[in-house]
């Protein structure tokens, strides 16, 4: 029997003590049973006292193993979450599978067993590298995985069992074309990038420092080449290659109305796998929201990519394009006419009349309708006459917002271009009777 039972036994028989004369018997039995009671809690509690530190020791190990088991629940969780890696996260993601090779690559070209003929081999005008034995040799149009069939087939005449790996070197300058939904569409250009594997080809330094001798293919082959490397030294310096987001920087950044989960990409198929064109849909939304790049494409030479428009503008995403990048913080316009300091000057990128003139100074007295000058997107340029107000709402049409490059005049009123006549038409009257005045002050 256990404590509790005990002291609660204890506590009903206390309650249900009768104390009456008549009946002696049954009381005295009642106080035996207490007294029992009494010395069972007593000789309890002697027991819970030589045992207390053991009772504690049990105790604290419990607490513990509890805690523990709590702990451990996360734990649990996130093992629940884990992916094991296995080894086909190491293979090639071949974003260059379709790379087509033209006029201004540059390739290395490792020959197994043949070392010797290892070496960069740039793609001249027509399209050709110079190779030993093959001398003149087409590759336009080709992809690596093409020209490494191809090699092997020919080097096979005179090598036993050739491997023949190309790699890009040096990837040429690529021109895409952008429309759709973006600051300024049109074409762009980038320069020509080298490999961020260029040091690591095999054989780079015994090629370039290589000693002419007379009149062997395998110089003529060097020569050549080494001259073409030398006249590709307008490749860019920071070894970036160019992607989907370079080129909307590039344009000037988004709009309120860019729809970036819908970008269209048109590009070239190579030969060998049938030509003509192929298409994809790429969202960078994850992009502008979490600097994801895993949608951040890269751009090859010939790209057609088209940005549509949202059908209700979100102004939040501009924000957000400045902070990843996509668009700039400020443009420059040009402001001329009736204020106060002419100029060029900087505004943020959804700048509005009001701000242009927040920086130029008040709007001298006297002053008429505003124009604005601007290159379109087709290229045309138009020219708009505004009312403007300072109290309309940014964005309205008596409060535009402005763009890169845009020139705006302040023009005089009618009231301001007559009182300027009056003034070029009375300045020579003035000048004359000033000027007779000052003639008679000298002759008195």
């Amino acid at each position: 029997m256990n404590i509790a039972s005990n002291v609660a036994i204890l506590i009903i028989k206390l309650e249900n003590i009768k104390f009456s004369y008549f009946d002696t018997r049954k009381y005295e039995e009642q106080f035996v049973n207490i007294i029992n009671c009494i010395f069972s809690i007593k000789s309890l509690f002697f027991l819970f006292k030589k045992f207390s530190k053991l009772f504690l020791i049990i105790s604290f190990f419990s607490f513990l193993l509890s805690s523990e088991i709590v702990q451990s629940k996360p734990k649990k969780i996130l093992s629940e979450n884990y992916e094991e890696i296995t080894s086909t996260y190491l293979d090639s993601k071949k974003e260059l599978e379709d790379y087509i090779i033209d006029s201004g690559d540059t390739l290395f070209i490792d020959f197994y067993p043949a070392k010797e003929l290892n070496g960069f081999y740039a793609v001249n005008e027509e399209g050709e590298i110079y190779l030993p034995r093959l001398n003149e040799t087409n590759v336009r149009g080709l992809t690596t995985l093409d020209l490494e069939k191809l090699f092997e087939e020919r080097y096979s005449e005179f090598l036993i069992s050739p491997e023949i790996k190309v790699k890009i070197a040096i990837f040429r300058g690529i021109k895409v074309s952008l429309s759709g939904e973006i600051r300024y569409p049109g074409k762009y250009k980038f320069p020509a990038y080298k490999s961020r594997s260029y040091a690591n080809f095999s054989g780079v330094s015994e090629i370039q420092n290589k000693p002419l001798s007379i009149d062997t293919s395998i110089d003529r082959n060097y020569l050549q080449n080494q001259q073409l490397l030398d006249n590709q030294s307008f490749y860019k310096k920071d070894d970036l290659d160019t992607n989907i987001s370079d080129l909307i920087k590039k344009s000037g950044g988004i709009t309120s109305k860019t729809d970036l989960s819908k970008i269209e990409i048109i590009r070239d198929i190579p030969i060998s796998k049938g030509g003509g064109k192929k298409k994809a849909i790429i969202n960078l939304n994850e992009f502008l929201d979490k600097n994801d790049k895993d949608n951040d494409l890269r751009l090859l030479d010939g790209d057609q990519i088209f940005i549509p428009a949202l059908d209700k503008a979100y102004f939040d995403q501009i924000s957000k394009s400045i902070i990843r990048g996509l668009s700039p913080r400020f443009i420059e316009v040009q402001v001329y006419g009736q204020v106060e300091n002419p100029g060029t000057i900087k505004l943020p990128l959804v700048g509005t009349l009001s701000d242009a003139i927040d920086i130029t100074g008040p709007v001298k007295p006297l002053s008429g309708k505003v124009i604005l000058i601007r290159y379109e997107s087709d290229g045309s340029i138009s020219k708009q006459k505004i009312a403007y107000s300072a109290n309309a709402p940014r964005g309205s049409k008596r409060n535009p917002y402005v763009k890169e490059g845009d020139l705006i005049t302040y023009t005089n009123s009618l009231f301001g271009k007559t009182t300027g006549l009056i003034k070029e038409f009375t300045a020579p009257f003035v000048g004359i009777y000033t000027t007779k005045e000052l003639i008679e002050g000298f002759g008195e």
